[in-house]
């Protein structure tokens, strides 16, 4: 019966794995402004082709109308063509394969649809098989605290760019075969609690302070070592007190006696405090244990 109990190992696993829903196709929609930097969770849909591994950067324009649900305005005509184009739609009165299509029938290159009222992410998928032969651009879905800040940036900005950022261990069941090991679960959880923001700054702070930081943790480590040998080298003094270990002095014969004065050398032998003085006082030279013969190293 004891044998079925979860262990904590167990425990842990059944955690990763019900984590990894989220974490098997999440991504970050990012943006940088000047030294700042904000990311959101998101989750890649499962029709239209995948974020490119590479990550996706684009100007960021809302639909008009914002759900997307008839045709919409495509993005503003500029001498660069290269330029992408990233469309913010919002959720719900419509189909989500149908808001994707009406943006990339209006030349938008990708499109993130965000929630309302709600900060749950789901995987947009259609059952529209007509819809999803059509769709051709990559999309993603998000919460409703990130359409708002994105909504306040451009309501202050001309133009932002955001950056569609996939993780480095980044799988999607949507398209890759491939079976998740808990190794790469476990990976993908420690992926949804940094965020790309977090992650970048720490990146750029140890390749910024990270030989410091580790001349001084090994300046610790071996400071700390010295000390310890020395504190391990030393003869400790001891009062014996009835019912400790030791019994009697090898060198005088005598049992040890309440309030006696005794001395631990290095190698743990105990001795009659001045016995061990005049043992160690009459060798001149090589101070030795009487008992192991191991080299005693007397402070002067």
């Amino acid at each position: 019966m004891w044998s079925l109990l979860p262990t904590p190992l167990c425990l842990i696993t059944v955690f990763l794995l019900l984590e990894a829903p989220m974490a098997e196709v999440f991504v970050y929609v990012v943006y940088k402004q000047n030294s700042t930097c904000t990311d959101f969770r998101a989750l890649s849909a499962c029709l239209g082709p995948p974020v490119p591994r590479e990550g996706l950067r684009g100007y960021l324009i809302e639909a008009a109308p914002a759900n997307a649900c008839h045709p919409i305005g495509g993005p503003p005509a500029g001498g660069n063509s290269s330029a992408a184009f990233i469309a913010l739609i919002s959720r719900y009165d419509c189909p989500l394969g149908v808001k994707i299509l009406h943006a990339q029938q209006a030349g938008y290159q990708a499109a993130i649809v965000h929630n309302v009222n709600s900060e749950k992410l789901v995987t947009m998928v259609t059952n529209v098989e007509e819809i999803r032969q059509k769709v051709g651009i990559p999309s993603v879905f998000t919460g409703e605290s990130a359409s708002k800040q994105l909504r306040r940036v451009m309501g202050s900005e001309k133009g932002i760019h955001v950056t569609l950022v996939v993780p480095e261990h980044y799988h999607n069941p949507c398209w890759d075969n491939a079976k998740l090991s808990i190794g790469d679960t476990a990976r993908h959880y420690w992926d949804l609690q940094f965020g790309y923001c977090s992650k970048r700054m720490i990146s750029l702070f140890i390749q910024e302070f990270g030989i410091a930081i580790g001349m001084i943790v090994c300046t610790l480590l071996v400071v700390g070592c010295m000390r310890w040998c020395r504190k391990s080298q030393k003869i400790t003094v001891s009062t014996f007190k009835t019912g400790d270990k030791y019994v009697t002095c090898v060198i005088c014969m005598a049992e040890y006696e309440e309030g006696d004065q005794l001395k631990i050398l290095p190698c743990s032998h105990v001795y009659h405090g001045t016995c061990i003085d005049s043992w160690l006082l009459i060798q001149p030279q090589c101070k030795t244990c009487p008992i192991c013969k191991q080299q005693v190293t007397v402070a002067r």
